[in-house]
């Protein structure tokens, strides 16, 4: 294969002696006039090591300047060859085409005593070697706020090409994309203000219930929400209050999700290229805002729809307990974000447990080969009042009947499995390709947040546990949680202390204090 020059990996070290040869080859130093944008580079490219073509990501920013007269202006067209000199192309009259001339000089090297021009090459990955196109020209694609380059693959490249010898100098980029560098600021919370829970509740399009904490704060007539989006938990967003609604612009910034910039967008439900702000309406009796008429967009552009995520039909409404949930609770793990208030605890340390299934919608533990499950899935707190019993229920299935998987649920104070103590499901064996539901009835003697803990126990070395539809609701088989009237049966459930269902009688009971109908009852 041919040797590649060694000058080539110097050029952006050797700078002596080459103005008045950049002038002489229509080198365009100065950045012209005209409105400058920055672009951060993706797409791939090649460049020498050890005299051989690697291939890797590209990295930093492009700058491009849009001119008077439909001039555009590219510095560095080339993502490893950073030399700070511009090209010179032409935008198209509808603004959604940039057109390049190739051939255009971005260098001169002194030692070798040639220009470096920019053209398109070939690879041949058999020979490892790069040959020059006599292609004319390359354009590049504006869509929205990208930009795109045209015509590129692994063996077709936008090169640097000696400008006499017609040799590729070493570096070639393709399947380009640019995006607009991030300017943005986030919204900060001003010092001194209070926040405050608030329940969110919603629908993903083409997904599930989502539910998680907010915070609020407001400050006068400007109403500050964190955490919208649940996948962006950090950030605030901005609105005004005037007379019952709430006005949010969209575009407002969030920060950064795997790498790219993502936004708050709001659009109209019937024509969802339609970016509108958001407005929320307020119930003051309720403290609740509402919205049923737009999706509530995870966006990667302020501008262009370009969705990540779109919730409907949402509230945010104060909460009386602070971070724990009310009751009835339903999770349904319509999608990841419903795993951000859930504890997942790897008890044996195994690097196995509980995992969100996205192609599924559901929750699952895959097996470990030489260990016993021993996986808990805790939920974020639950609000319960004392004097009432209250049914768990959660839906689980095995990978076939002849792989079985095993369950049980418990009930604590704390996310740790430790404070997982009162019973609520005992071990019981899934067996079954399709979800079954499973139920346990607790009772709660005293007020507080209590959190449930799914607990897969399988055997080592079988395939896979899930569960899905977590449930949290009054018992609708004690009568207790609502106010008799004369002839109601009483409820004949007993239960322990601590909150297990004993079973209907006290026939056979150790001694002790249970309770029964809603009140304690002493077994001698």
């Amino acid at each position: 294969m041919k040797k590649f020059l060694l000058s080539t990996l110097m050029l952006m070290a050797a700078t002596a002696g080459w103005a008045d040869a950049l002038s002489d080859y229509g080198v365009i130093t100065e950045q012209p006039a005209g409105e400058l944008k920055t672009y951060d580079r993706s797409g791939y490219a090649y460049y020498v090591v050890s005299d051989y073509p690697r291939r890797g990501a590209q990295t930093g920013t492009m700058d491009v300047v849009f001119a008077e007269g439909n001039e555009v202006y590219i510095k560095d067209p080339l993502s490893k060859l950073i030399v700070n000199t511009w090209v010179k192309g032409t935008l198209s009259d509808d603004g959604t085409t940039i057109t390049l001339p190739l051939g255009q000089n971005i260098q001169y090297d002194t030692e070798v005593g040639q220009p470096i021009a920019i053209k398109m090459v070939e690879y041949d990955e058999d020979y490892e070697e790069f040959s020059v196109l006599p292609t004319s020209q390359v354009t590049y694609t504006i869509s929205g706020d990208q930009i795109k380059l045209n015509g590129t693959s692994t063996y077709t490249c936008l090169g640097a090409v000696w400008a006499e010898s017609n040799e590729w100098a070493g570096f070639a980029d393709y399947n380009s994309v640019y995006t607009p560098a991030i300017t943005d600021e986030p919204v900060v919370l001003p010092d001194g203000l209070t926040t405050e829970v608030y329940k969110f509740k919603g629908s993903e399009y083409q997904g599930g219930e989502l539910q998680y904490n907010t915070n609020v704060a407001m400050d006068g007539n400007d109403i500050y929400v964190q955490g919208i989006l649940a996948d962006m938990p950090n950030a605030w967003i901005k609105g005004t209050r005037q007379e019952g609604t709430v006005t949010f612009e969209s575009g407002q910034y969030l920060g950064t999700l795997a790498g790219n910039a993502v936004y708050m967008v709001a659009v109209n439900r019937m024509n969802t290229s339609e970016i509108q702000p958001l407005v929320l309406t307020y119930d003051e009796a309720t403290e609740t805002f509402s919205n049923d008429s737009q999706f509530i967009l995870l966006n990667a552009s302020k501008s262009t729809v370009y969705l990540l995520q779109a919730i409907s039909d949402f509230t945010l409404t104060r909460s009386k307990s602070g971070e724990a949930y009310e009751v009835p609770y339903l999770e349904t793990f319509g999608s990841s974000t419903s795993m951000s208030d859930y504890t997942i605890i790897d008890g044996n340390n195994d690097g196995t447990t509980w995992g969100y299934n996205s192609m599924s919608g559901y929750v699952n533990y895959n097996w470990s080969m030489t260990n016993a499950a021993d996986e808990w899935l805790i939920t974020p707190a639950i609000h319960m009042p004392a004097g009432k019993a209250y049914t768990f229920t959660v839906k689980a299935r095995s990978f076939t009947a002849s792989m079985p998987e095993r369950i049980e649920v418990k009930m604590g104070t704390e996310a740790t499995a430790e404070a997982m103590q009162t019973v609520v499901i005992a071990p019981t064996e899934v067996a079954t390709g399709d979800f079954i539901e499973l139920k346990g009835d607790v009772w709660i003697s005293t007020e507080g947040n209590y959190r449930f803990g799914v607990h897969a126990i399988s055997d080592a070395d079988n395939m896979m546990l899930a569960v899905d539809d977590i449930t949290v609701d009054e018992s609708i088989n004690t009568g207790v949680s609502t106010v008799r009237t004369a002839g109601t049966p009483a409820d004949t459930t007993v239960y322990s202390l601590d909150g297990r269902v004993m079973g209907h009688d006290t026939d056979g009971l150790p001694q002790g204090i249970y309770i029964q109908g809603g009140k304690k009852i002493v077994v001698r």
